[in-house]
């Protein structure tokens, strides 16, 4: 793609730019991404609700974060231009105190730092916050910019850190921020690439300056280490049976796109292919569904009645909000569960919200324990979450452990002959998730569902029920979480009638 745009903010303009934190590492990952944030704002689409809950989840672990940091001076809060908060934080650094979000202009680029603590009489670590639950390199590449802007105005760095969540941590009672957080010292990673920041700073400047984007063939870059907001933009000559559809293809797809050839079945007929993507091949040439009926025959003769169809939605907090919950752990707020006493039989339904902020693992596992009782097929869609989450649950509610050890045998697998490729329908785009497989196989989805999707599932719970939402919200959101769970159990009910019929 390569966009002229009639109105550009700095290549037909004298005054350099200034690079921050976040626009440095969008340069590292695409020069187009980053010109186009300099040149043409306009292009990038609004922020959408999941990027909204990042932005507001790295708000919250901050601000636990600068607990463990007395007399911490907050710099230039609210204050949004480089200059005043340079001059602000300038201002501090001789009060020896901890510092949070200060920020400096060195020549072409500006960095404010999570905490900056100072050491003995005249250095500072640097202290990068982070909501995840290791280091990645993208944060040591972060740092670096940080002490290289540090550096250049005086300061001298000591070490660097980032500073993420403890997945070992159970809450118990209040947060308890020292021993939410882990500190890990980076500073020898950073010293490995600080010296590149100046020339990659120039690098940069130079192609904010140009007069047109730069040219940048889509990649394994477009979603590393950030799924980059320009993608559906640069992605759109991607037809929909493309080869990057094909399974487990990796990077051999690029090489075949950057060499024209597009659509699965543009592909020449000699190109070696594993099992799997043949199957593929041969449904998009076909136009038709693969079905291996011996192999979907025995998976069904595999099922015992009563099916139960059993589907959870859960939140993975960054900060745990119950109990003997840990950072990320999945834990479920809503269950919803079909019934099939027999082949051909009417299902029934059971369904359960959690209503209030108390734990609602108890309620779940004492609901399920009833409604499963001692025989028949647990079925379930990608079964192995569902296991961990109960198998967890356990753990914590030891009384029943042993019930769900003995029913946890019962757990079959739907998501098994698709996975496979025992059915593959040209429509399911390279996919065998229960999103893709239900409207290919029996025509029935989620196309005109409120919410129709785990992620906003969680964030929408979490909102109502630790947020602030009034009791109109929470009704509705409570309707649509329900129909959106109800759904996925039923389409589990409508998939096994469709493959029987197949057999």
């Amino acid at each position: 793609m390569d966009t002229t745009p009639s109105t550009l903010r700095y290549s037909q303009c004298m005054k350099p730019p200034v690079i921050s934190k976040s626009r440095y590492m969008a340069g590292l990952q695409c020069p187009r991404l980053l010109w186009h944030y300099f040149n043409q704002p306009d292009i990038f689409p609004p922020i959408d609700a999941a990027t909204q809950a990042i932005f507001d989840r790295g708000v919250q672990v901050g601000a636990l974060a600068k607990q463990l940091f007395p007399k911490g001076l907050e710099i230039g809060a609210g204050v949004i231009k480089k200059d005043a908060v340079d001059e602000l934080s300038r201002a501090a650094v001789s009060r020896r105190l901890p510092m949070f979000e200060a920020g400096f202009v060195a020549g072409c680029a500006y960095a404010r730092a999570d905490v900056l603590v100072p050491v003995g009489r005249d250095q500072w670590d640097i202290v990068e916050v982070k909501s995840t639950t290791k280091t990645k390199a993208e944060h040591v590449s972060d740092l670096a910019l940080q002490r290289h802007v540090c550096e250049g105005v005086g300061l001298g760095i000591r070490r660097c850190f980032v500073m993420h969540l403890n997945s070992a941590y159970a809450r118990r009672g209040e947060i308890a921020p020292s021993e939410l957080f882990t500190k890990t010292d980076v500073t020898g990673d950073v010293d490995d690439v600080v010296g590149d920041v100046g020339s990659e700073l120039k690098t940069m400047v130079r192609i904010i300056g140009q007069q047109r984007a730069p040219n940048m063939e889509i990649g394994l870059h477009c979603s590393d280490p950030y799924e980059c907001p320009l993608r559906a933009t640069c992605w759109k000559a991607v037809p929909k049976h493309s080869v990057f559809t094909l399974t487990h293809v990796g990077q051999k797809a690029f090489d075949w796109f950057h060499d024209g050839i597009t659509r699965v079945q543009d592909l020449p007929r000699d190109t070696p292919v594993n099992a799997k993507q043949q199957i593929q091949l041969r449904a998009i040439r076909s136009r038709r569904a693969q079905v291996d009926r011996d192999a979907l025959r025995e998976f069904l003769d595999g099922l015992e009645y009563p099916l139960h169809f059993l589907d959870f939605e859960t939140i993975n907090p960054a900060i745990p909000v119950w109990d003997i919950t840990s950072p990320y752990q999945q834990v479920p707020f809503q269950f919803s569960l079909h019934i099939v006493n027999s082949p051909g039989g009417k299902p029934t339904h059971h369904g359960f919200f959690a209503e209030g902020t108390a734990d609602p693992r108890p309620e779940i596992l004492a609901l399920l324990k009833r409604h499963l009782g001692q025989r028949g097929s647990i079925v379930a869609y990608s079964a192995s979450f569902e296991k961990n989450v109960l198998r967890a649950c356990g753990e914590v509610y030891p009384a029943f452990a042993s019930w769900w050890a003995r029913a946890e045998s019962r757990v079959v697998d739907l998501l098994q002959p698709f996975r496979s490729f025992h059915y593959y329908h040209p429509d399911q785009c390279g996919s065998a998730s229960l999103k893709a497989v239900l409207p290919a196989l029996t025509g029935k989805g989620y196309a005109d569902m409120e919410i129709a999707d785990g992620a906003t599932a969680s964030q929408e719970f979490l909102r109502i029920t630790f947020g602030e939402a009034s009791a109109a919200e929470h009704r509705k959101v409570r309707a649509a979480l329900e129909k959106y769970c109800a759904l996925d159990t039923e389409g589990m009910v409508w998939i096994v009638k469709a493959l029987d019929r197949l057999r």
